[in-house]
């Protein structure tokens, strides 16, 4: 049966396929390319470790971020633009390959996703500008420029004002509709919050799944320019639900976001809240420690002129399992950062950053500490 079933899903296939080529007998076979980032660092850093001797960490280190992506798409004669991505990391990693999707787009239609990609929410969402190192889900955490006091910061708001929450590229079915005055709508559909790149499972319960499934995401944004000034907006929320278990408290998640820019400076800010819930920090997967009840906020401006750019930038985070019904802070997660960064454009795609930075963490459920200061500087290529 599954040999009958994949022959007449083959078939039909061809058949549309076919038929897609009779209609669009001009349009040319969709060819791959390459593109991605390439980022080399050296920090400086001096970290009040709790528990740990200074000589116990390299004040000196050298990082890396690097991401090489397959691309490539093709306009039909009907004016629809079909497109691939495959991102896979440059270095040997646990997620190999993170995202990969297909789009179909039109200027009248929107653009259709498929597949491990970040949804609607975390799309369209707006954040605070930087001079070249960023905090907001940025390089300090990225790189891992300091040793990250907390359990999780890129799946609570603890480390990012974007929408993830144990939507790590998930397979899922996004909508994005065209920009109408200015403004853009879209929703997501997932199926199971799952790491992404690989093979997507029914599963509620399979070794990548992260407890919630059957989760929606949506977002809106905003972007004018008045007379010179230039602005964006930005609103979204997720929901995903927990299923059977001792806390069955489902997950709720929103955002904002606003940038305003004026003759090469920028201001703005980023912030999101995520609940579940009394206790919030439970499933399998969540372990009692990534804690889904947490919000985030960021603040920043820079300045930009020819190839040069400064800016500055402040984030908080906080995470608190028991933040609704009780004042008990028992295994509370914090982190502050605060950085000024600075860019020079060597050339197209070559960018010389860096920046003086400064952090203040805790997990107060581990007992852990870490503040101290540091210095980054890379280059950031982008092709």
């Amino acid at each position: 049966m599954k040999k009958l079933l994949y022959g007449t899903t083959a078939l039909a296939t061809m058949g549309i396929v076919a038929g897609i080529a009779a209609d669009a007998s001009a349009a040319e076979r969709l060819k791959l390319g390459l593109g991605g980032y390439h980022q080399q660092w050296v920090v400086f850093s001096n970290q009040d470790i709790d528990g740990l001797e200074p000589n116990n960490y390299n004040s000196v280190d050298q990082k890396h971020n690097s991401e090489v992506c397959f691309i490539g798409e093709t306009t039909l004669d009907n004016n629809l633009t079909f497109g691939v991505n495959v991102q896979l990391e440059a270095n040997t990693d646990g997620d190999q390959i993170d995202e990969s999707f297909m789009y179909v787009s039109s200027p009248t239609m929107g653009r259709l996703i498929l597949g491990d990609e970040n949804n609607a929410g975390y799309l369209t969402h707006v954040t605070a500008p930087d001079g070249g190192v960023s905090l907001d889900s940025g390089d300090l955490l990225n790189i891992e420029a300091f040793v990250i006091p907390v359990v999780s910061v890129f799946d609570t708001a603890v480390g990012t004002t974007y929408l993830r929450f144990f939507d790590n590229d998930s397979g899922k079915i996004t909508y994005l509709t065209p920009r109408f005055g200015g403004f853009q709508v879209g929703a997501s559909y997932i199926p199971n919050f799952e790491a992404g790149g690989d093979d997507n499972s029914s599963l509620r319960s399979c070794a990548r799944c992260n407890g919630f499934s059957n989760g929606w995401a949506g977002g809106a944004n905003y972007t004018a320019d008045l007379g010179g000034v230039g602005l964006q907006a930005s609103a979204g929320a997720m929901w995903g639900d927990a299923g059977p278990g001792a806390d069955t408290d489902n997950l709720f998640a929103w955002s904002l976001g606003g940038q305003a820019s004026v003759a090469g400076f920028s201001a703005g800010f980023g912030f999101a809240k995520g609940e579940q819930g009394r206790g919030g920090d439970s499933g399998a997967a969540i372990g009692g420690t990534n804690q889904i009840n947490s919000t985030g906020w960021t603040v920043g401006a820079a300045y930009e002129i020819g190839p040069y750019k400064v800016g500055v930038d402040y984030m908080r985070g906080v995470g608190n399992p028991n933040t609704v019904g009780a004042a008990d802070t028992s295994g509370r997660q914090r982190l502050d950062q605060a950085v000024l960064s600075g860019t020079y454009t060597l050339g197209p795609g070559i960018r010389l950053v860096g920046g003086v930075f400064w952090f203040d963490g805790e997990s107060e459920g581990n007992t852990v500490e870490n503040d101290g200061y540091g210095v980054a500087t890379g280059f950031k290529i982008g092709f």
